[in-house]
């Protein structure tokens, strides 16, 4: 056993060797073809962009390829750990230049790929020797790279194939480290893996604190500049709304002077040359003059919309009653500021102001109406470009995204944000809403984040959001926050450059990066020594835990000290011992062992077949819904799964005193069913002992036992079980198993059938239950429909009329006996009928029959016929219409019937309560009996009403009618 051991053991140690020499080897060839094309791309890259940091980073994957082509070949006597090394070492300064040259998350992802290098190589090193150096070189590549990136002493560059290319390395290096991983190829020191655990203590609560306080930093930074950005832009918005309320106010002030309703109230033919409109003419000039900048024109308009006097004389006379502003304000007669409205073929397009003019007595006799220049707008936004700092703007977007005012690039005024279908496009152009001198394939200048922001994500108003607005000022990205008017549905988004916070961010974040790389260097430079100090009676210890582990017992540990060392020391030379005594007995422990496992094996094989069979018998047998079927079928289950001679099912008669044999699979079964063979509970063998006691038994030699007796129909049997069917507590009949082998049944057998026999019980009870369920709801059934044909009967003879005709005349009754009726009364099925014509002439309708059925009882037709000469043909999707129309009639029928006797019920209660009440309304007999007979009389409508009353010693019966009394009753 020992021999086996250590030939096992240097097995591994030879084949793993030479796995690794070649996986580094592999390694080595992948690292010569990435230096070898990193540094021509380099070298290029520096030479089309004149960048010369570049021809560093070149230079040195040219010196890394190089080492490895040495490596790899024999031109260099060295060991192969050596080459190694070097090889680390060329491609870890080519990483750290490259990290240094290329501005891309502070040479993280380059720093990640260095210490994966390190790792790979000392992971395929073959003899494992120098992995402390080729791991530590990964750790030094890693630093090196990160602070080149960090303190960035080289000019940096960004080029995103460059980055895509680290990036993809990265995935590579994370895929080969999880292999190397999952493989096992990976071996460390004791020494390296305490600086390894060192170092993943140290930088993992550095990078946690690093992030922590950059996060913070930033939130910080974010919340100040987002807190201004949303007061620049709150300011902005108050600004343009109290641009419009302002002119609002002022044009109603100014239409409230008399001059204007002076003006208004005079005849049409009296207004030119009069002294109104000089004063109104002098009012309005002084009005305009208040603008200097984009003066508004002013007009006065009639009640109807008509011009009559604007400062635009082009526009005298013309109609403004279908334009919008002029619609609006007449509706509600308050003052109404437009939009932006475009005029069609021009590149004009103004904000119209509109307020009504009011008599004295307070009646609209007309409006007076200002219009704007739309670049209004844009010199008022323009007022607070640069409001929170350079590179701050706002622009004016509305509902349909077309840009108002953008005081970043005036170029794109009017365009919109989103790009539109041609359908939107075209209604806004009609409506006035676009300008018709930007072409539809150029008015898009889509900015999605904007868009998104306003129109389908609707986010919160005065949150922050990134927007790309591929700016000619910058490259940078923009943080917006948007805000909505008040007076118009526009949104003002002001936008400010993440220039300065991404600079702040980035120092914090190099300062960050610059502490934490410091760290651990000094934590690796502490735990290298302090390895040194703890490791080497470790390393003594391991050296001779390899002797014993290898087979020699005889080796001892020289135990120095009384620490835990020392403790696992004397642990091993303990271990030894009892190794070597264990051993020797070991091999005959281990078959013997091995011989029981595989009989117990084959037991549980065996009772696992038939339990499975079991298992499939008893889910075949519960899908049988037929009692007779599910016999036969249990029988020939149990016989054909478990190859025995005979099966029966045995059940109780009615008076529990007979098992009769119900279904057999065997000939003589067959036999025994036709002359209907039965066993006397309790009393004739195996079966009536299990029907009569409710317990197993099994006979090992039938013919020969002279308690059970011996059955001419099944000679071959040698061994019989028969196991109870029982419900519960009650015995409902037996199933017996009969075979051709003596001693064929076991206990075992018994516990494992009479799961089977339970689910044959519980399968015959549910049949026997879903039978007689099946009686009784076909018998609730039929007294249903009884009840149903005798109270429609009764209520067709109380209408005394059972047929409807409708046709274009309307509604009438008819007693026309038609041969479809009659054949769907007697079928309970629709007839349809076409139209035929005979030999003599004469063509028949077409029909169409439908029962109006009420739970399976038919209580109407509905029966539709075509006009004369219709060749019509009814289709299946027709007959589905009238029969669905059918079967909500004969509900409505039915709830229009119980209504209705529900009502009669309820009446002829309620005349009872009436009678008693005025009987009990007096303690006299005799008034008590007149009451009774009125108020039957009145009630009934009879013209006589009686009250007989049999009194002792007087005949039943009445031969003369007693006299009447005044009211014309007769009493007693």
């Amino acid at each position: 056993m020992l021999a086996q051991k250590e030939n096992l053991s240097q097995v591994k140690l030879v084949d793993a060797q030479p796995l690794r020499l070649r996986y580094s080897r592999n390694a080595l060839i992948v690292i010569f073809i990435i230096s070898a094309l990193a540094g021509i791309a380099a070298l290029v890259l520096g030479i089309f962009q004149h960048f010369w940091p570049l021809y560093l980073v070149s230079v040195a994957f040219v010196v890394s390829a190089i080492i490895d082509i040495f490596a790899l070949t024999s031109i260099w006597d060295a060991s192969f750990e050596i080459k190694i090394l070097a090889a680390t070492l060329g491609i870890e300064i080519a990483l750290i230049f490259t990290g240094g040259v290329f501005s891309f998350a502070y040479g993280l992802p380059t720093a990640f790929l260095a210490f994966f290098i390190g790792f790979m190589f000392a992971s395929y090193n073959p003899t494992l020797k120098l992995n402390e150096w080729i791991i530590g070189l990964g750790l030094f590549g890693a630093l090196g790279s990160t602070l080149l990136g960090v303190l960035a002493p080289l000019q940096q560059i960004s080029n995103p194939i460059a980055s895509i290319a680290i990036v993809a390395l990265d995935l590579a290096a994370v895929f080969f480290l999880v292999k190397i991983f999952l493989s096992g190829f990976f071996s460390a020191s004791l020494r390296l893996k305490l600086l390894l655990s060192a170092l993943a203590i140290a930088i993992v609560p550095l990078i946690i604190l690093a992030v922590v306080n950059l996060n913070s930093f930033r939130s910080v930074i974010t919340s100040q500049s987002d807190q201004t950005l949303r007061i620049a832009t709150e300011l902005t918005i108050n600004q343009v709304d109290d641009f419009f309320t302002s002119h609002l106010t002022l044009l109603e002030t100014e239409a409230s002077l008399p001059v204007f309703s002076s003006y208004l109230a005079l005849f049409p033919a009296s207004r030119h040359g009069s002294t109104q409109e000089s004063e109104m003419i002098t009012s309005i000039k002084s009005f305009q003059s208040n603008d200097t900048i984009y003066a508004p024109s002013y007009a006065v308009l009639n009640y109807q919309g008509d011009d009559l006097y604007d400062t635009d004389v082009s526009k005298i006379g013309k109609s403004e009653a279908t334009t919008d502003y002029f619609q609006k304000c007449s509706t509600t007669q308050l003052p109404f500021a437009s939009t932006v409205e475009f005029v069609p073929y021009t590149r004009e397009s103004y904000i119209y102001f509109i307020t009504p003019i009011f008599s004295q007595d307070l009646s609209l006799i007309g409006y007076l109406r200002i219009n704007y220049d739309s670049h209004i707008l844009q010199t008022l936004l323009q007022k607070n470009v640069g409001l929170i700092g350079s590179h701050s703007y706002p622009l004016l977007i509305d509902d349909n995204g077309i840009r108002l005012a953008d005081t970043s690039n005036p170029d794109l005024l009017y365009h919109s944000i989103q790009t539109f279908g041609t359908d939107k496009y075209t209604s806004l152009l009609t409506s006035g809403r676009i300008p018709s001198y930007i072409p539809a394939t150029q008015i898009a200048a889509p900015v999605d984040e904007i868009a998104n922001a306003l129109f389908v994500a609707r986010s919160q108003p005065f949150q922050s959001f990134s927007v790309n607005m591929q700016s000619a000022k910058t490259n940078t990205l923009d943080t917006a926050s948007y805000g909505s008017m008040t007076t118009q549905k526009w949104y003002v988004v002001f936008l400010q450059e993440q220039s300065a916070l991404i600079q702040t961010q980035q120092e914090m974040t190099r300062s960050t990066a610059l502490i934490a790389v410091l760290i651990i260097i000094l934590v690796s430079i502490l735990v290298g020594i302090i390895s040194n100090f703890f490791t080497q009676p470790i390393i003594d210890l391991t050296n001779t835990s390899k002797l014993i582990s290898a087979g020699n017992l005889d080796a001892h540990v020289n135990v120095n000290s009384h620490d835990e060392i020392g403790e696992l020391g004397r642990t091993f030379n303990s271990m030894a011992a009892q190794l070597k005594s264990s051993f020797e007995t070991l091999d005959k422990r281990v078959a013997e062992r091995t011989q029981e496992l595989a009989q117990q094996n084959d037991t549980l094989r065996y009772r696992s077949r038939q339990l499975q069979t079991v298992t499939d018998v008893a889910r075949t047998i519960v899908s049988s819904n037929d009692m007779e079927s599910l016999l036969v079928m249990v029988t020939q289950l149990i016989s054909n799964r478990f190859n025995f001679y005979h099966a029966g099912i045995f059940l109780l008669d009615e008076k529990g005193e007979f098992a009769v044999l119900r279904a057999s699979n065997s000939t003589g079964g067959q036999r025994m069913l036709n002359r209907q063979h039965k066993l006397r509970v309790g009393q004739v063998g195996i079966v009536g002992y299990v029907t009569g006691s409710g317990l197993p038994r099994i006979a090992t030699d039938v013919g020969k036992d002279a308690v059970f007796f011996n059955n001419p129909d099944l000679p071959d049997t040698k061994s019989e079980m028969a196991l109870p069917l029982k419900i519960e507590d009650r015995v409902i009949g037996a199933l017996d198993i009969q075979s051709v082998e003596s001693n064929a049944f076991s206990e075992e057998d018994v516990a494992l059938f009479t799961t089977l026999a339970d689910q044959v019980s519980i399968a015959i009870n549910n049949n026997q239950l879903l039978s007689n369920t099946q009686k009784a709801l076909d018998e609730a059934q039929s007294l249903h429909r009884q009840y149903l044909n005798q109270e429609w009967t009764k209520r067709a003879a109380d209408l005394g009329r059972t047929s409807y005709k409708y046709t274009s005349q309307g509604l009438t009754t008819y007693d026309e006996d038609l041969p479809e009726v009659k054949m769907v009364f007697e079928s309970g099925h629709p007839v349809t009928r076409s139209a035929v014509q005979d030999n003599s002439g004469e063509k028949s309708f077409s029909t169409l029959a439908v029962p109006i059925l009420l739970r399976g009882e038919v209580i109407g037709v509905i029966h539709l016929q075509e006009h004369e000469g219709s060749s019509l043909v009814w289709s299946e999707r027709e007959l589905l219409t009238v029969q669905t129309l059918a079967d909500e009639l004969a509900q409505t029928l039915e709830n229009a019937r119980l209504f209705e006797q529900t009502i009669r019920r309820a009446d002829r209660e309620r005349r009872v309560l009436e009678i008693t009440s005025k009987i009990r309304s007096t303690n006299d007999p005799q008034k008590m009996l007149e009451i009774t007979l009125e108020e039957l009389k009145r009630h009934l409508g009879a013209s006589q009403a009686q009250i007989v009353i049999n009194l002792p010693g007087q005949p039943s019966g009445y031969d003369e009618p007693s006299p009447k009394n005044p009211n014309g009753n007769s009493r007693d």
